[in-house]
């Protein structure tokens, strides 16, 4: 039921946004900013169970754990990548959206080049 309060959340707020923004645009930001604050925070709390299953999983697939890093990182980067994307898009920085995602999915294949590398090798194994 999380999701039903934050959806109720940013409705909310999207509405006194919207009744801010004619007067006082510093207002509407701040309201904004907070809102996002608060659901970034409930949303971490999900974090650890969830990370504590997956390396349960994983440990029980015998596979090296150094991948399981490089997912939990990618995935950061993935999210980070995604809020100042929106962040700059919203703001109206179209440009510097833009400059963001590149930047992500050059982030994402310098992180995945030792998995790239690894499939290679097993590939090339079985020849």
């Amino acid at each position: 039921m999380e999701i039903l309060k934050v959806a109720a959340i940013c409705v909310i707020t999207a509405v006194l946004c919207k009744i801010f923004s004619n007067d006082n645009k510093e207002y509407a930001m701040f309201l904004k900013i907070a809102a996002i604050t608060g659901i970034l925070i409930s949303a971490a709390l999900y974090i650890s169970p969830i990370a504590e299953t997956v390396n349960v999983i994983f440990a029980k697939t015998g596979a090296d754990s150094s991948y399981l890093n490089i997912i939990f990182k990618a995935l950061g980067i993935c999210y980070i990548t995604q809020f100042a994307y929106d962040i700059c898009k919203d703001s109206g920085e179209s440009a510097l959206a833009t400059q963001v995602e590149v930047v992500g999915k050059i982030t994402l294949i310098l992180l995945a080049l030792p998995l790239f590398e690894t499939l290679i090798n097993i590939v090339s194994s079985l020849y």
